[in-house]
């Protein structure tokens, strides 16, 4: 026990350190910083904090998430490396840490995306297309499809490791990214097919319709529509809002939009249809079946034969909600309301491969074919930053929220998503009896901002704190004297032997006693080794032991007095019988334990124990999420 004494003292003399004491501040803050403010960020947008549905409701939850534009060599072109592979790194970890946590404590019902997945996806090249701009025409589609899968990996793990279905949506919880924006196309006529096509492709159509908690969400692609009022797609300019550019060279580019528009009601009425049938279980009468009718088909057109194939519908009873990339046209001086981070209106601004808000043109188009009674809300994306409106220049002053950026690499402090409670009980019945004065719903949809973490002014605590662990490990090494230090070491150092090192003689005249000196002495010499290894004659046996001679041989006692300390890589006499790395690895310890004999050595020393736990853990925290 007295041998362990000193190794418990210098343990505990490290454990109450200054280094420690950092160590221990650094993982408070480490936890605070890579955890604990994301899950509060999240705790305090729980559904049941904000909603204010009847008792009795089971509302359909909906996450809108707008604009991770995953950073890529598009981004910061001009960044040097490591800068440029930090900032990947950070803002990777940013989207999926909260969209883990999003996913985790909210199990949204159905999530969808409203564009800009990526941020130089439309400069990727395909088979038969490549970037207009010379520097990224050595990105092709292999890169592309690496951006696709590292967009699977931030946003889809997580989805998927939800339920698979909840109490509001039994079918199936919903993920929808097939909207695009103009950082993965392009925008208008500066649009190119192939590129169109692959997204199409990898995510879905880009227009379609989705019951989703009785409404009926309206996906529209309008960065392509966007072509159909637009001049000079080089400067960005629009048209004059008549549609005098519709005759441009670009009509495979926005007509399928409007074909879709055009046909917006019908592919609507189907989809309700369709749900009642499948989610309601209600059944058609088929009247026609009953009294059928022989006509020829010349005389049958297109809206008579789809209304023959499908039961009337009320679809004014799934209010609809339209989901553009990019805003609505709205006059310069519209308030965004007090949510918004930059300023208080979203500029009219359009440039390369971009444009702020829809131009009246294409607006007017959009609400005219959606039935502006119809419509309860419209949510886009584009601008990265909040802003919530309500269109005084469509009838029933429909609402428009634009929703932030979920990344913190987009120009804002704190990114955000949307929340959207939907709560819609339909009658089926009225809903599939054809009724054309029924009334649109309204108050069905409430909506939350839900702000995340600002990252910056994460970092900004860690340098704060840097700054400080730096101060004061510096303030400890001036205060250290090292020859005080020293001296204290020595004198802990100098400890009383296990054995006595002086020998009593005793005389004795017999010459049986010389003689049996003489003739044990090598005896006795190999039991005093023997004692000193084995910790005392209480482990020899009675019979083995000897009397002390009086006087060792003349050779012992020369060896005892005279020969040299243990040479390098030899064993002194604390090591006996001791393995020879065990006694390396002792006498490191040792040396480490000595201390620094300067002010810089003990600076570097202290900073040395201080950084590495400090790093592992971090590296840790970031490595698992």
């Amino acid at each position: 026990m007295k041998a362990n004494a000193p190794s418990l003292s210098r343990i505990r003399q490290r454990l109450l350190s200054l280094p420690s004491a950092l160590v221990l501040l650094w993982i408070c803050l480490l936890w605070w910083g890579e955890r604990y403010i994301f899950q509060q960020s999240v705790a305090q947008c729980l559904w049941r904090q904000w909603e204010s549905w009847p008792g009795h409701s089971q509302p359909h939850h909906v996450l809108l998430v707008a604009d991770p534009q995953l950073v890529d060599p598009h981004t910061y072109p001009d960044r040097p490396w490591p800068l440029s592979t930090l900032t990947i790194l950070y803002t990777d970890r940013y989207l999926r840490r909260s969209y883990q946590y999003l996913q985790e404590y909210l199990r949204p019902d159905a999530t969808l995306f409203l564009g800009d997945l990526f941020d130089g996806g439309r400069e990727w090249g395909t088979a038969e297309s490549t970037s207009p701009e010379e520097r990224y025409k050595k990105y092709g589609s292999h890169f592309w499809m690496k951006e696709y899968i590292r967009f699977s990996n931030l946003f889809l793990r997580s989805w998927a490791q939800g339920p698979h279905a909840t109490v509001a949506e039994p079918t199936g919880r919903r993920l929808l990214a097939s909207l695009p924006g103009n950082h993965d196309l392009g925008f208008a006529a500066g649009i190119q097919l192939p590129v169109k096509e692959r997204f199409d492709a990898y995510f879905g159509p880009l227009n379609r319709v989705d019951i989703i908690g009785n409404h009926s969400f309206i996906h529209l692609d309008t960065v392509s529509l966007s072509a159909m009022d637009q001049v000079d797609p080089k400067t960005g300019s629009s048209g004059a809002g008549d549609g005098s550019a519709a005759a441009t060279s670009s009509g495979k580019i926005w007509k399928p939009v409007e074909e879709f528009l055009v046909e917006a009601k019908s592919i609507r009425a189907k989809a309700v249809q369709h749900t009642c049938e499948t989610r309601f279980h209600w059944k058609s009468p088929l009247p026609h079946l009953q009294s059928p009718s022989v006509q020829r088909v010349a005389d049958v057109g297109p809206s008579e034969m789809t209304q023959r194939n499908h039961h009337p519908v009320s679809s004014s009873q799934f209010p609809t909600i339209v989901l553009s990339h990019v805003p609505l046209y709205r006059s310069g001086e519209t308030s965004c309301g007090p949510m918004r981070e930059r300023g208080s209106v979203i500029p009219l601004q359009a440039g390369y491969q971009y444009q702020n808000v829809l131009t009246p043109l294409i607006s007017q188009d959009i609400v005219k074919h959606l039935t502006a009674e119809e419509i309860t809300m419209i949510y886009s994306g584009d601008d990265h930053d909040y802003c919530e409106i309500e269109h005084n220049e469509f009838t029933g002053r429909i609402r428009e929220i634009t929703v932030k950026s979920m990344s913190w690499a987009m120009g804002i402090r704190k990114p955000g998503v949307q929340l959207v409670s939907l709560w819609n009980p339909v009658d089926v019945d009225m809903a599939m009896s054809g009724d054309p004065s029924l009334s649109t719903p309204r108050d069905t949809v409430q909506n939350h901002l839900c702000l995340l973490p600002d990252q910056l002014s994460i970092f900004i605590r860690y340098g704060q704190v840097l700054g400080v662990t730096l101060f004061i490990l510096l303030l400890g090494a001036v205060r250290y004297n090292p020859s005080v230090a020293i001296d204290e070491a020595t004198s802990r150092g100098k400890t009383e032997p296990l054995l006595p090192t002086t020998e009593n003689h005793h005389h004795h005249n017999s010459n049986t006693s010389k003689s049996s000196c003489i003739q044990n002495g090598g005896q006795a010499e190999h039991h005093q080794l023997s004692t000193r290894k084995l910790g005392g004659y209480g482990q020899l046996p009675a019979s083995s032991r000897t009397s002390s001679p009086s006087n060792p041989p003349y050779h012992i006692y020369h060896a005892r007095n005279h020969s040299p300390g243990p040479g390098p890589g030899e064993l002194d006499s604390d090591d006996w019988g001791m393995p020879q790395s065990l006694t390396k690895a002792r006498q490191w310890g040792r040396r480490n334990s000595d201390p620094p004999r300067s002010r810089m050595a003990f600076f570097g020393r202290s900073l040395w124990r201080t950084a590495w736990p400090v790093l592992l853990i971090y590296g840790w925290l970031l490595w698992n999420g």
